[in-house]
């Protein structure tokens, strides 16, 4: 209470001073207005009596020119001297006169440029009155006469008397506005006057009111103010981080009840102590003691933070990761009356930093960090084994400087499209890329670029994997595989030359055995019959063996082209050239509705021809023969199958069948020679497929393969 009423006595003692100030500063603003009226009003007076003048003085001036006129006039025509008198005296006044013109219109720039035009129009005029008395007096009347009669005295002087009378308008009504002027400041001068008295008058009179009405606010004010002390005091107590208020000595004030659970310190025991023997931070990896950011803001005048890696040590000595800042009071006269520290605990987030730091720094390829400006904020110890470079030497530096030289030009822009559109994605896809060692020399390298927002703005952190390894086992891939394929375009030739050339002495081999058993065949004993057939049969096997491997050695040869092919005609062909085997067999084959693919036409052909020549070889003797040829799409595939109800295989022998030269049953129960499922999968799997087989021991046999919608050329 004893603080509320001191307060309303100093308010209410400044509000009386103001109000006495407020009177005085009446009383002289009525006393400087009314010499303010009165200074304006002799100057009005002043202007009305020059512009009189000034009329006066130009009547006197055609006055005088008109003597002139006079003077010459009766000097010509009586030719007597007595008549130049009024010439002569008016003669000398008129330069007097213009001088006092010029005098009284010094400042009017348009009557000053009008006298200037009047001078030189009676100059003239008094040039050709001279003229003509002169020659009155010399050449006599009738000279003097003919001057006068050619009327250029008279134009001189009717622009003079026209120019003077718009000089006299003009005066004449600068006069008129000054007289109103004059009357208006007058006016002006009472109306303040009564104004100012009656203004100070009523303040007089309301005064007291307002004095009265002031002091009963103040205690109004008195009592808010009290109770948003108190609301401050609850709002701060209640705040998340912890607070504490000093006074100008930097002792605590307020102490809310976070600060007391970081601390260990009571309110009470904490309120009257220096804030820097209650709280203590440390800083640095030498956790060296910081200055109290409260005791440093009250020294600056100014906020003043600790925030990178600081410790509060508590009563009980316990560490606790902070951030801090302090900063200065001032009341409403912008005194200095104390400071107000906040602090608040950031364990869990140095922690979760740490983490991150961690696992950069684990990462098993380089991480850089850069900024919006292209500046290393972040290296990682793989970073520097890549470059070659200590952390230290590429803080803060140009990311360009672990660019070559001639990708540099280019890189601020690829740097600032990411920023503008940042999101994580490998840099450099399409294209070869290179990091800059320290020693000068260049490496394959892989960036994978990610976005990361902070408070300080973007960043982008960069995993660069060093593919030197990687490049040199794929130069070495792409060399084995050149050297591969031409293995292989070597040993296709071979097959195909040695298929070639075994023709010639097969035949010479076959021929004639065919025709020894054609004509011998029972002329010699039985055991030679057997020996003849035997070497006819393998001879005629060999000839088909040699036939098969030429095919399969044509398989994915690079001059065959694929072409958009229709299955149903390529069947359409297998089944024609199979006519005679289906027709013995009296097989029935149906089929769906087959697609259209890109394909090699003659290739696709055998491997139908194969597929169902198949199905009638290995058919069943008790039931007709029964081929299905069906089609299914798949997402980025046509999945065709030639289906049978022939005598199955055994799931033991799936892998097997594929295989060239595999055979699962006798000559002689089933004739062949074991390349055709080989020859099929070779040209399934040369479109880009796969194929397999679905069966059981007389269940039928199902062949499914693949072919791709699209075929790369």
């Amino acid at each position: 209470m004893a603080i509320i009423v001191k307060r309303l006595g100093k308010n209410a003692s400044r509000w009386i001073d103001l109000g006495l100030w407020a009177v005085a500063g009446l009383m002289l603003l009525t006393a400087g207005a009314g010499a303010l009226g009165t200074v304006r009003l002799y100057n009005s007076e002043a202007e009305v009596s020059r512009s009189n003048e000034v009329i006066a003085n130009l009547e006197q001036l055609l006055s005088l020119a008109k003597d002139l006129e006079s003077g010459q006039r009766g000097f010509v025509i009586t030719g007597r001297s007595s008549y130049l008198e009024p010439y002569t005296t008016a003669l000398p006044r008129i330069g007097q006169q213009f001088e006092r013109l010029a005098e009284l219109l010094q400042g009017d720039a348009f009557q000053q440029q009008n006298l200037v035009g009047l001078r030189s129009l009676l100059t003239e005029k008094q040039a050709e009155l001279a003229a003509v008395i002169a020659a009155r007096q010399t050449a006599g009347f009738d000279a003097a006469q003919a001057i006068v009669l050619n009327d250029t005295g008279k134009v001189f002087m009717d622009r003079a008397r026209s120019l003077a009378h718009d000089m006299e308008l003009s005066a004449r009504r600068k006069l008129e506005l000054q007289r109103e002027a004059a009357v208006k400041t007058r006016n002006q001068a009472i109306a303040i006057g009564l104004a100012s008295g009656a203004l100070t008058l009523f303040v007089c009179i309301s005064f007291g009111f307002v004095t009265r009405r002031m002091l009963l606010s103040e205690a109004s004010a008195a009592e808010n103010l009290f109770e948003q002390k108190e609301l401050l005091h609850v709002t701060l107590a209640s705040i998340a981080d912890g607070v504490v208020a000093t006074d100008i000595d930097g002792r605590i004030t307020f102490f809310n009840h976070i600060a007391q659970d970081l601390t260990g310190w009571t309110s009470e025991a904490a309120t009257g102590q220096p804030i820097d023997e209650v709280l203590t931070f440390l800083q640095g990896p030498n956790r060296q003691r910081a200055a109290n950011p409260a005791l440093a803001a009250l020294k600056e005048q100014r906020i003043v933070s600790l925030v990178n890696h600081t410790l509060l040590i508590g009563r009980d000595g316990v560490q606790t990761h902070v951030e801090a800042s302090g900063a200065p009071c001032f009341d409403s006269t912008g005194k200095l009356v104390g400071a107000v520290q906040v602090f608040k605990d950031v364990t869990e987030r140095e922690r979760a930093e740490e983490r991150f730091r961690l696992a950069v720094e684990a990462a098993p390829n380089a991480m850089i960090m850069v900024n919006g400006e292209g500046r290393i904020v972040l290296v990682n110890s793989q970073a520097e084994k890549m470059f070659g470079y200590a952390r230290d030497e590429l803080m803060g530096q140009s990311i360009e400087t672990l660019v070559p030289e001639r990708f540099r030009p280019r890189h601020p822009g690829y740097r600032d499209a990411f920023f503008r559109d940042p999101h994580s994605r490998p840099m450099g896809v399409g294209r070869d890329l290179y990091g800059l060692r320290r020693d000068g020399t260049e490496m394959p390298i892989e960036i994978g670029l990610n976005p990361i927002q902070t408070s300080e703005g973007p960043f982008v952190l960069s995993a660069i994997a060093d593919i030197t390894e990687r490049k040199r086992a794929e130069l070495n891939l792409r060399k084995r595989t050149e050297e591969l394929a031409r293995s292989n375009e070597d040993l296709e030739q071979f097959a195909y030359v040695a298929s070639h050339d075994l023709q010639e002495p097969l035949r010479a081999v076959a021929g004639p055995l065919q025709l020894l058993q054609r004509r011998y065949q029972g002329q010699l004993d039985t055991r030679a019959d057997e020996f003849i057939g035997h070497a006819v049969d393998g001879a005629t096997r060999m000839q088909a063996l040699i036939d098969d491997l030429l095919v399969y050695s044509r398989v994915g040869r690079p001059e065959d082209a694929r072409q958009p092919t229709d299955c149903a005609l390529v069947l359409d062909q297998a089944l024609k050239n199979l006519s005679a085997l289906i027709q013995e067999a009296g097989a029935q084959v149906s089929r769906d509705a087959l697609p259209v693919v890109r394909a090699i036409p003659t290739q696709l052909l055998l491997l139908f021809q194969n597929l169902v020549g198949n199905a009638i070889k290995f058919r069943r003797r008790d039931c007709p023969v029964q081929i299905h040829v069906g089609v299914r799409s798949q997402e980025d595939a046509w999945l065709l199958w030639v289906k049978d109800n022939g005598i199955g295989i055994d799931p033991q022998y799936f892998e097997r069948i594929f295989l060239i030269f595999q055979r699962l049953h006798t000559r002689r129960e089933y004739p062949g020679t074991g390349i055709g499922l080989a020859l099929c999968k070779r040209i399934v799997e040369q479109h880009g497929g796969r194929i397999w087989v679905e069966s059981g021991r007389d269940e039928g046999t199902t062949f499914l393969f693949t072919l791709r919608r699209e075929f790369e050329d």
